[in-house]
C-alpha cells in the first residue's frame, strides 16, 4: 500500500475502538474555499467554488447552511456539483450589496441513505472589500458578463412624452437594479430568471424630443463600461385618425388631406392622357392615402373604475382609473385590449371586458 494510500485510510475514515466506553473519531469530511474573484463590485453577483473532500462514498445527498453573512445575498446554490475523485467542486452565487462584505459561515452536510447517519463540517466565511464604482450619468445599475437590448419599440405617451419598452437580457447579473434616467415614470412589466441569464421588459415614459436614448453598464467580464445606444424613432397611431385627436395638428392633417388628393388627381390625368400603367398606380397610392386620413375617429365607451394599462398585457402597469364613464377615442385592438386616447390625450389601453355594451 503506497504512502498516500495509507494517509487517505487512516485521515478520511471512520475508526472505532471502545475504549472505557469510548468512541475515536476520525474526520470524514474537509472543506475548503477554491476558488474566490480577487476583484468584487459593490452590486456584483460573483461566484464562490468550495472544495469538498468526502473520503468514502455511500451519502444520498448534500445540504447547504450559510450563517453570519454580512452584506450578501444568497442569489444561486443550484449549480451541479463537478467531481474529480474525492474532490467535489462546488459554486455558489452571491451578491455583493456594500463595499464591506463577508461570506458567511458554510456548513456542508452528509445525508446517508434513510438518514441512517449524518456528517456535517463548518467552513467559516471571510470578510473581504469590494470596488465601489463612479459610474457615469447614463449608468443603469446593471453590472453582468454581458447586456443586450433584444427588441425595443417607442410610442407616443402624451402630447410631451414617449413610452419605450425594452426587452433586455443579460448574464450573470444584479438585473434588479436596472433604471434609466430622464425618465418621468419607469419599471418592470415582467422579469424572468433562468441563471445565470435574466430576461426582462422594462418601460419608461421619457420626453418626446429624445431621439437617441443611451442606456450604460458594467461588464464585468472586461472591467469597463458599455454603452447601448437606441435610436428613437416613433410611430405615432394618431396620425392614422382624424385631427381633432390633436387640435393643434387640424391645418398639419387638412394639407396633407389636399396635397394626397391632389397628387391623385395629377397622375389620374397624366395616366389618361399618357397610358402609361405607373400613373394609375401612383394615382391609386395618393388616393387610397387621402381617404385614410380622412376616415372618421372610432370612439368607444369604456365602464367606471376601469384599469388604463401602459401595455394590453395581463401584468402591464396600471397608470389610471377613470371614475366615471368616459367616451374616448379608438386607435387599435390587440389580445383582447383596445388601444385609446384619454382627455388628457395620454394613450393606453382597455381590456375589453371594460368597453361599454352596446
Amino acid at each position: 500500500m503506497g504512502i498516500l494510500s495509507i494517509f487517505l485510510f487512516f485521515s478520511f475514515t471512520h475508526v472505532h475502538a471502545q475504549t472505557e466506553g469510548e468512541e475515536i473519531y476520525q474526520k470524514y469530511l474537509y472543506l475548503s474555499f477554491e476558488k474566490i474573484p480577487k476583484t468584487i463590485y459593490k452590486n456584483e453577483v460573483f461566484p464562490v467554488t468550495l472544495k469538498i473532500v468526502v473520503a468514502g462514498d455511500g451519502y444520498e445527498s448534500i445540504e447547504y447552511d450559510f450563517e453570519n453573512g454580512k452584506n450578501i445575498e444568497e442569489v444561486f446554490i443550484d449549480e451541479p456539483i463537478k467531481s474529480e475523485g474525492i474532490y467535489l467542486y462546488k459554486t455558489l452565487y452571491f451578491k455583493a450589496k456594500s463595499t464591506e462584505i463577508r461570506i458567511p459561515d458554510i456548513t456542508v452536510t452528509l445525508i446517508f441513505e434513510g438518514y441512517s447517519r449524518i456528517e456535517s463540517e463548518r467552513l467559516n466565511g471571510i470578510t473581504l472589500k469590494t470596488i465601489e464604482l463612479n459610474p457615469p450619468t447614463d449608468f443603469c445599475g446593471v453590472l453582468a458578463k454581458n447586456m443586450q437590448i433584444i427588441k425595443y419599440k417607442a410610442t407616443p405617451y402624451d402630447d410631451e412624452n414617449n413610452l419605450l419598452v425594452m426587452n433586455v437580457e443579460a448574464n450573470l447579473s444584479n438585473i434588479e437594479n436596472f433604471h434609466v434616467n430622464k425618465a418621468a415614470k419607469q419599471g418592470f412589466e415582467s422579469r424572468q430568471i433562468n441563471f445565470p441569464l435574466s430576461n426582462i421588459v422594462y418601460y419608461a415614459i421619457i420626453p418626446s424630443q429624445i431621439d437617441r436614448f443611451k442606456i450604460v453598464y458594467f461588464n464585468t467580464d472586461e472591467n469597463r463600461f458599455k454603452s447601448l445606444l437606441l435610436p428613437i424613432e416613433v410611430k405615432d397611431d394618431r396620425v392614422s385618425t382624424q385631427s381633432d385627436i390633436n387640435p393643434g395638428k387640424t391645418s398639419h392633417q387638412m394639407i396633407k388631406m389636399i396635397t394626397a388628393f391632389s397628387l391623385s388627381a395629377l397622375f389620374l390625368l397624366g395616366f389618361i392622357y399618357k397610358k402609361k400603367i405607373i400613373y394609375l398606380l401612383l394615382a391609386l397610392v395618393f388616393g387610397s392615402y387621402g381617404v385614410y386620413i380622412t376616415v372618421p375617429v372610432k370612439k368607444v365607451c369604456i365602464k367606471k373604475m376601469s384599469n388604463i394599462y401602459l401595455l394590453p398585457t395581463q401584468n402591464s402597469t396600471i397608470f389610471y382609473k377613470n371614475e366615471k364613464t368616459l367616451e374616448v377615442k379608438k386607435l387599435n385592438h390587440k389580445n383582447g385590449y383596445t388601444k385609446i386616447i384619454l382627455p388628457d390625450n395620454k394613450i393606453g389601453w382597455v381590456k375589453d371586458e371594460d368597453i361599454c355594451k352596446n
